[in-house]
């Protein structure tokens, strides 16, 4: 809890006791912890947005990844590909047959 001991707390205590008094005290303690629980859920907000931002950063660079592979995929022609394929194939030897 802050990296206060018994020691520190009991202090804080005491001199809240002083210059609150001790009517108030237990009103401000309250409005102490609301405050605290208030910060706790900013800061659980805060890095929820972070790790989502975090994962989406990571799914736009997969997709620039992709995008390459993807743009050859589109402008592939088969038959021009079929066409190189058998462009060096020689041409058959015809037999005569007499």
């Amino acid at each position: 809890m802050l990296g206060l001991g018994m020691g520190e707390l009991v202090l804080l205590a005491l001199i809240g006791f002083f210059v609150i008094g001790p009517e108030r005290l237990p009103g401000a303690i309250r409005s102490l912890a609301r405050a605290a629980t208030q910060v706790k859920g900013y800061a659980a907000s805060v890095r929820e947005q972070v790790d989502t931002a975090a994962d989406l950063a990571e799914v736009r660079r997969q997709l620039d990844e992709l995008r390459e592979p993807l743009a050859e995929i589109r402008s592939a022609d088969p038959r021009r590909a079929v066409r190189e394929a058998f462009r060096d194939v020689p041409a058959p030897a015809v037999r005569s047959r007499r």
